[in-house]
């Protein structure tokens, strides 16, 4: 059971992270600074072939979405994104920006934007116009973003940021970050298959960089079990990768602290 009383829900803020293939989503109280629930359920099929009667569907079918919330933030995971420096950055250009550099899916997309903090960048994304439009039709004003962006975000919120190369894995996209001296030299989002294509990715985003990878510590994040086929292949070609640890600055139910500490980060990077 998710809450104790009915007006725990009222009290809390609600994450609801798509993936290509899944929904996951987490609860979280903030007068007890407390992670309540965290859980993932497939969908039947591709976010983007998602109708707006089919999230209503959804919506009526999972308990979650029948509590009332005091905030509600809607993420999703995608390629479908660039960084623009700020002096270069004009939000008109959007949709042109994103075609030139993407090849863009069938399907209705908004183009949005935002600041990423501590940084010169504007973070420029595609997000289904069904998915935004059904959220606005079922809840009260929901937020909109993306996973890298709740990732970025965090990131430059950590005061003793030396040097971080870090990437975070879901079911089919890696996104890879550096930062060096708290500024942020590195961000892109990959599409992958297999194990073959991330260590691909990864060993050459740190050759781009003038990296060793029998040398630099590479952390990572999303939903790997530590003896996951994309990590064992990884792990023959970078020497040191490690696990990132979710924020300690907030508590967990107890089913969540069973969890490994690397799942999630995201989410609990968007109730800080």
């Amino acid at each position: 059971m998710i809450f104790t009383n009915p007006s725990q829900s009222r009290e809390s803020t609600l994450i609801v992270e798509w993936g290509k293939h899944s929904l996951s989503f987490s609860v979280f109280h903030e007068q007890d600074n407390r992670v309540l629930h965290t859980e993932v359920l497939d969908l039947e099929k591709e976010l983007n072939d998602y109708a707006i009667q089919d999230f209503e569907k959804l919506f009526k079918a999972l308990d979650i979405f029948a509590f009332s919330f005091e905030r509600l933030i809607c993420l999703i995971d995608t390629t479908l994104s660039t960084l623009v420096p700020k002096p270069e950055f004009d939000a008109t250009k959007n949709e042109a920006l994103l075609n030139f550099v993407h090849d863009i899916p069938s399907g209705n997309f908004l183009y949005l934007d935002e600041e990423v903090l501590s940084s010169d960048y504007n973070l420029v994304y595609a997000f289904p116009s069904a998915l935004k439009e059904a959220m606005e039709k079922h809840f009260v004003n929901p937020e909109f973003s993306i996973s890298q962006m709740a990732l970025l975000n965090y990131f430059a919120k950590l005061s003793q940021l030396d040097e971080l190369f870090t990437i975070h894995l879901n079911d089919s996209e890696l996104s890879i970050y550096y930062y060096k001296e708290n500024k942020l030299l590195f961000f892109n989002a990959f599409s992958y298959i297999s194990a073959e294509d991330i260590v691909y990715h990864v060993l050459n985003v740190l050759n781009s960089l003038g990296l060793d990878n029998e040398r630099c510590l590479v952390y990572y994040s999303g939903l790997l079990p530590e003896d996951a086929e994309n990590i064992n292949l990884l792990k023959q070609y970078v020497k040191f990768l490690k696990p990132l640890e979710r924020t300690n600055r907030i508590n967990y139910a107890s089913a969540v602290e069973a969890m490994p500490t690397h799942y999630f980060i995201q989410h609990y990077a968007s109730f800080l």
